[in-house]
């Protein structure tokens, strides 16, 4: 015997007669029918069903003559809409107010705040409303910007950033990844994996993807397990369009059998192309100038002056006094990179001033009246602030790697014009030896520098030496019209023939970016091609963004927050770095639902 069916209401399809809402005072509210009487839903449209409701639980209303329901209901009508719009008004005002924290939350983390100075700010806010427009008091009042508040935004914002960048990463064509590891305040190793992908509009995305905190051993072993774990837990990715890794080669990134690089080719499967990045390999190019009796003594002076109050306070007075150039010395920091050059400059514009300073000092410096000691200072500074030169146009985001190698190259053609110069006497590019040693010694010197300039060229070659295939490959993206068709791959020849005899891609390619004319390519006819551009133009030059971050992390993990956990740092540093932004209405609106968050920080952060 067949089972019988029950009746479904949403089956039969049943429709609210507008005519009701006179006849038994009632209407339609949220798909369900609601008596303007006593707010009752009713769960069957059926007219039975409205007019046995009606006249048992408001008999009085019942007896009224039509006219007079038709003016009862429209009367009712309005003020459930009245009703209604105050309730709308409430909820948005509610949204906003919580998108503000979000917003204000947001700031907070990006400017390195710690997580209290939300009440501060709303102190302030309120402060300035009661002046400016006190009738508005009740709505600041309501924004959340408590400690706890603010850390539970700061996680929410972090987790909305990722699900955007897991979304952009499910459109990449290909991707590269940045690594770099360094110690917090609390001797954590805090491994960094930034990725930068490319779809097929050309739109790159440059992100972080995690940070890493490694309490124990830190080899390739631990860092390649790291970077697999960080890139499925938080992306969902697998490594099937990975193109490169640039890492700051360090034996356990790039060691040849255990490096985390190297593990990570076995797990995937195949090889992938590996870079040092370019900015760390031209700071170690740098010290191959072997001028350390200059520095030792300048920093010996900086110190000297500097560490002591009286003594730097007595120095500025001191140059007030003289009017000098400068008004102050700066200190030097061994691992900033532009440290060096800056204090040499500041010293040499500041060296008669220097040297008056302390002649009655208890402490002598024979070297400030060295001839031949103030010669190599002298070069010193110039070379310096050519090497800065370069080290400022790697720097920054979304470089393009074979912008960065070219900027290289031309470096490398400077110091070939350079030696060539010195070695003829000239100093024409080297002003502050030109400015203060005399005409008679430019020969002598000049072939003397002229050796360390060739030391800096044979490490630039050593360090910079690219092979043929990838040079190629470089110029192509760069320039497809005067690369030679044979020197390219058999799968791009055909194309580049084709491109180079096209005047209308000649003429893009010379008035737009190199952006615009690669999207302007027809798909099918420049298959490979593009393939080839998305690649390149997907590679990290460099882990500058990497020092970047570090360089945050540290002013965020200082003294005054070292109990800031991994977690609430990871979540700063993502704010801090990305170039998306959070979506505010979605946070908002989710606000109030619970969602898995992390542990709260031990203490004030």
């Amino acid at each position: 015997m067949s089972e019988k069916k029950k009746r479904k209401i949403e089956s039969e399809h049943r429709v609210f007669n507008t005519e009701w809402t006179n006849k038994y005072l009632c209407t339609v509210s949220k798909d369900k029918i609601l008596c303007l009487v006593c707010r009752e839903t009713l769960a069957v449209p059926k007219e039975y069903n409205l007019q046995r409701h009606f006249e048992t639980k408001h008999p009085n209303l019942a007896k009224l003559n039509p006219n007079e329901k038709i003016i009862k209901a429209a009367s009712l009508v309005k003020n459930l809409s009245g009703e209604q719009q105050i309730f709308k008004k409430v909820s948005t005002e509610n949204d906003t107010v919580t998108k503000v924290s979000f917003q204000i939350s947001k700031e907070i983390a990006a400017a390195g705040k710690c997580f209290p100075e939300g009440e501060f700010l709303k102190k302030c806010m309120l402060i300035a409303v009661s002046e400016l427009c006190p009738e508005k008091r009740g709505i600041f009042e309501n924004v959340s910007l408590s400690r706890m508040t603010v850390q539970r935004r700061i996680a929410d914002i972090s987790t909305n950033l990722s699900d955007q960048l897991k979304q952009r990463v499910s459109e990449f064509c290909f991707y590269s990844l940045a690594m770099d590891e360094s110690t917090d305040l609390k001797d954590t190793a805090q491994l960094l994996i930034f990725i930068r992908g490319i779809d097929k509009n050309f739109e790159i995305t440059e992100e972080l993807v995690g940070m890493c905190s490694m309490m124990g051993r830190t080899t390739g072993k631990d860092i390649s397990s790291e970077v697999i774990k960080c890139m499925n837990d938080k992306l969902g990715v697998d490594f099937t369009n990975l193109v490169a890794i640039c890492t700051d080669g360090a034996p356990a990134m790039c060691g040849k059998n255990v490096g985390a690089v190297t593990l990570l080719e076995e797990f995937i499967g195949r090889q992938i192309t590996k870079h040092h990045c370019i900015i760390h390999q031209q700071v170690l190019c740098s010290k191959v100038l072997k001028f350390e009796h200059v520095m030792s003594v300048v920093v010996s002076i900086v110190n000297l002056i500097r560490s002591r109050g009286l003594k730097h306070r007595t120095f500025r007075a001191f140059l007030e006094g003289e009017d000098a150039e400068c008004s102050d010395l700066i200190y030097h920091t061994e691992v900033r990179w532009l440290s060096r050059g800056r204090v040499l400059q500041r010293f040499v514009a500041l060296k008669e001033e220097i040297a008056k300073f302390l002649e009655n000092g208890p402490i002598k410096f024979p070297e400030l009246e060295n001839e031949s000691w103030n010669q190599d200072l002298f070069f010193f500074c110039d070379i310096t602030a050519h090497l800065n030169d370069l080290n400022i146009q790697l720097q920054g985001k979304n470089q393009l790697i074979f912008q960065m190698c070219a900027a290289v190259k031309a470096f490398k053609m400077k110091l070939k014009l350079f030696r060539s110069q010195l070695s003829k006497g000239e100093m024409c590019h080297f002003p502050t030896c030109a400015q203060n040693i005399p005409q008679n010694k430019h020969a002598e010197l000049g072939e003397k520098y002229a050796k360390h300039i060739n030391l800096l060229i044979e490490e630039f070659d050593r360090r910079f030496t690219l092979s043929k295939d990838d040079d190629i490959q470089l110029k192509l993206i760069e320039d497809p019209f005067s690369v030679d068709p044979e020197e390219v791959t058999q799968d791009l020849q055909l194309e580049v023939i084709e491109l180079q005899c096209s005047a209308v891609y000649r003429n893009k390619h010379r008035e737009s970016s190199l952006w615009d004319f690669y999207k302007s390519l027809d798909d099918e006819k420049y298959k490979n091609l593009i393939e080839v551009a998305l690649k390149t133009f997907s590679i990290f030059g460099s882990t500058y963004i990497c020092e970047q971050t570090f360089s945050i992390m540290n002013m965020n993990k200082n003294k005054q927050r070292s109990s800031l956990t991994d977690d609430h740092l990871e979540d700063i540093m993502k704010i801090s770095t990305s170039n998306m932004t959070p979506k505010y209405d979605k946070l908002a609106r989710g606000a109030g639902k619970l969602q898995p968050g992390k542990p709260p920080s031990c203490g004030p952060s």
